[in-house]
């Protein structure tokens, strides 16, 4: 194999997301078959699947553990915090959901995104620069080891509130206490047993994952797309004051025409996964940054809810960030294309100027937002709103039951 034929094997996104999506299915998310082939064609879905069966499994549990806590909250009276496992798990929930709805599309999705990649080959990748699978890697693995260290700072956060519960209710069980006390909406509807809490955590661990996952697939496709638009920019810049035929610009406005047809391809898609993406860690900014209020007990539970709200904003934050740089990347031709000379310019020049001046290239909420830079103001702008709401509504609740019993004091979550 080549040199040239090795890096563009690399930088083709179904071959560079291949082994992330399959580390992805060992918690039932995104059931394709073929991930891992090297050859896009054996990409398929069906659903006489052990990862559909799988993915049933995980769902219709998610599902049992979303209806535990909308029964517990009905029971026990709303507060923004007791909301807090309703939404966790039926994000869950969804999320699978449009997961397995992407997966019936996955196949078609990347061949067509292979198709533009092959035509891309006109504009080789620079040399200097890293391969896009070890991008993707390197994000992956940054992102899961921090949701990682995350998750077993929840636990041990969890542990840590067991011993003081034990203490009040001078249990020695403390693996009963530690479940009764993480889980309430199941062990206060149904009689504790140790199979119950193994698997509540184990679909616990499966509701988180898909939770990460969701943030980082979204950083995932939206760099691989905007690497795209950067591999063509980088072949414009180069030609910067040099005087080009017709013909070349019509070939560089059809490639940039591919790119953005692929663009709203993927939107189409995955626009739902990025509403709920986005709904949802606003919703968990604000919940934390309501919770930051309330006075914390031991260093485990500081250090947990401190590393956690910090991860959430830098993810959030990345999502953002990288989503917005498929639209910047979009817009970086036409300073080229406004320096082309009057001798140079022509219909095709004008043709690629107006598309990139008056077409909209990006990913969307569902088409209900465009993200771009300016988004991530607006959101912060919201999250500063729902709070002023939030603390106010908390502090209507608690006005309502101030006295805390020992039920209260094992209450985690």
């Amino acid at each position: 194999m080549s040199q040239n034929k090795w890096r563009e094997d690399q930088n083709r996104f179904h071959l560079a997301i291949g082994p992330i999506l399959l580390m992805a299915q060992c918690f039932a998310v995104l059931p394709v078959s073929g991930v891992r082939s090297p050859d896009s064609s054996d990409l398929k879905f069906t659903w006489k699947s052990p990862k559909i069966l799988y993915f049933i499994i995980s769902f219709t549990g998610a599902i049992i553990l979303t209806v535990c806590s909308i029964v517990r909250v009905s029971h026990s009276g709303i507060t923004a915090t007791k909301t807090t496992n309703i939404v966790f798990f039926g994000a869950a929930c969804i999320t699978m959901a449009l997961f397995l709805r992407l997966a019936t599309r996955w196949p078609c999705l990347i061949r067509f995104w292979e198709k533009v990649e092959n035509e891309m080959i006109i504009y080789p990748t620079p040399s200097t620069s890293m391969q896009l699978k070890t991008r993707l890697a390197l994000m992956a693995g940054v992102t899961i080891t921090i949701a990682l260290v995350e998750h077993v700072l929840s636990i041990i956060s969890g542990y840590a509130s067991a011993l003081e519960c034990a203490a009040l209710r001078k249990d020695t069980d403390i693996v009963a206490t530690y479940f009764q006390s993480q889980f309430p909406q199941v062990f206060d509807l149904t009689p504790y047993n140790w199979w119950k809490g193994v698997l509540v955590q184990c679909l616990n661990i499966i509701s988180t994952f898909s939770w990460n996952f969701m943030d980082l697939f979204l950083m995932l496709v939206s760099f691989a797309l905007a690497s795209r638009f950067r591999q063509m920019n980088h072949h414009l810049y180069a030609t910067r004051g040099k005087a080009m035929p017709d013909w070349w610009w019509a070939e560089a406005r059809e490639n940039y025409n591919r790119l953005a047809n692929l663009t709203r391809r993927v939107d189409s898609n995955i626009s739902d996964i990025v509403l709920l993406s986005f709904a949802t860690n606003l919703y968990f900014i604000c919940i934390q940054l309501l919770n930051s209020l309330k006075p914390r007990h031991g260093t485990s539970q500081t250090l947990y809810t401190s590393f956690s709200f910090g991860f959430l904003l830098a993810r959030t934050a990345a999502v953002s960030l990288y989503a917005a740089a498929v639209n910047d990347e979009s817009l970086r031709p036409s300073p080229i294309l406004y320096s082309v000379s009057t001798t140079s310019y022509s219909i095709e020049v004008q043709r690629f100027l107006t598309q990139i001046t008056t077409d909209r290239i990006g990913l969307t909420g569902l088409n209900f937002f465009a993200i771009t830079r300016g988004l991530i103001l607006t959101v912060a702008g919201t999250i500063v709103t729902y709070e002023l709401v939030l603390v106010q509504f908390n502090a209507m609740q608690n006005a309502n039951s101030t006295i805390v019993n020992i039920t209260e004091a094992c209450e985690v979550k």
